[in-house]
């Protein structure tokens, strides 16, 4: 039985990412596909779109076996910490061969190999001059652009510059430094860039791309829908319309920064500077507008928002820090195949961290540590539900509610 692994957030599920699932199948010839899924936030700092049970049946009705959640306190972290709890849960699975992640780059799986794992050795020159370029307001990935220089080919730069390249390092960052035995593959992207925001007949669309289409519609629009698979689209027909994007959390930012504004830099991320920044901008009404004056070259959007959501649910840099040094402690299974029963089974056989189906009380059946986990998992939920039935009167599962469903 192979099995192979995939890192993903689908905000939301388009044609590009069933392509991915093919793909994974294509190139390793794995029997299973296992999706790691950001919940409901993203490691960009913004709500998904839809919420993580809604993306979870368009994963499975396109090809994936067994959906998995990554829990809040990595989803919404950096680049590396995202990956690192990620690649965690699938090798405590104890039975994940490959893991499979898309790319933008043109470059051979040794390329990416031999770049991670340089970035897990640093030399000291290349440690100077990166905090050097920190120092003077570079932002972290240009910083270690400048520093790498003098050390890598251009073709190993240029994987540096690439969004979904850099979150490919990551993944083979955390394989190398567990002395993990999956093997890693990168698959090419096609159709749309990153950052591409129209949506076109003749490509792949983007998330970003839909995502805006979604901001200005008030119900599925047939461009909508036509840029996803046809099932992940009959599966978001029998649901309410009920996306949210980052601007319906304004009040709550706006509440949270007001009563924390004298311990912000305890929070994940918040530099003194920033947290000064935060403290002097909160009059400003408009979301788009509030973000536009507090970032600066240093601090991107993307630090930015993900900041206001560790304020917004209390995780502090001493929680993150003991969470990293647990690591992920559950896997919590969002659904499954039918055909994938027999792989649950062996995962129940070799995992090496419980697999959480549906939740008990709390208390009742998760350890000290699961418990400080999955409580932001739990918060994230009711609070991204709070605000769906605020914006359009939905009520969506909880997480105690909900039963994991097999398709």
């Amino acid at each position: 039985m192979k099995v192979a692994g995939i890192i993903v957030e689908y905000n939301p599920f388009h044609k590009g990412h069933e392509y991915h699932i093919k793909e994974t199948r294509r190139v390793t010839g794995a029997d299973f596909v296992v999706a790691v899924m950001s919940g409901n936030f993203t490691e960009r700092g913004i709500p998904a779109c839809f919420d993580k049970f809604t993306r979870a049946e368009c994963a499975l009705a396109c090809g994936a076996d067994v959906v998995l959640e990554l829990p809040f306190c990595y989803a919404t972290g950096s680049a590396e910490y995202f990956a690192e709890g990620a690649v965690t849960i699938l090798e405590k699975l104890g039975c994940v061969d490959y893991l499979c992640f898309g790319t933008e780059a043109e470059a051979s799986m040794e390329l990416y190999q031999q770049t991670a794992e340089f970035l897990c050795n640093e030399p000291a020159d290349y440690k100077k001059v990166l905090q050097e370029g920190l120092k003077n307001g570079l932002t972290f990935p240009k910083a270690r652009l400048a520093a790498a220089q003098p050390y890598l080919s251009e073709e190993a730069l240029a994987l540096l510059s690439s969004p979904n390249a850099l979150l490919g390092l990551e993944y083979c960052k955390a394989l190398y430094r567990k002395h993990s035995s999956i093997t890693p593959y990168a698959i090419k992207r096609i159709g749309a860039g990153y950052h591409d925001t129209v949506v076109t007949e003749d490509r792949f669309a983007s998330a970003t791309a839909l995502r805006t289409l979604l901001k200005n519609e008030t119900s599925y629009s047939e461009a909508f829908l036509s840029a996803l698979p046809d099932a992940a689209a009959r599966t978001l027909s029998k649901k309410p319309y009920a996306p949210v994007f980052s601007e319906d959390f304004l009040s709550l930012y706006r509440y949270a920064l007001i009563q924390k504004k004298d311990c912000l830099t305890s929070y994940a991320d918040v530099s003194t500077e920033l947290a000064g920044r935060l403290k002097k901008r909160l009059p400003v009404c408009d979301y788009e507008a509030f973000l536009d004056s507090v970032k600066t070259k240093q601090y991107t959007r993307t630090r930015i928002e993900r900041c206001l959501l560790h304020i917004l649910f209390n995780l502090t840099k001493e929680a993150l820090d003991i969470f990293r040094a647990e690591e992920v402690c559950y896997a919590r299974i969002l659904g499954f195949q039918e055909p994938a029963t027999a792989l649950l089974k062996q995962m129940k056989n070799t995992a090496t961290l419980p697999l959480l189906t549906k939740l008990a009380q709390k208390g009742k059946r998760c350890n000290e540590a699961e418990n400080r986990l999955l409580s932001y998992d739990i918060a994230a939920t009711d609070l991204y539900n709070a605000v769906v039935y605020q914006k359009y009167g939905v009520l969506l599962p909880e997480d105690f509610s909900y039963s994991i469903k097999n398709s």
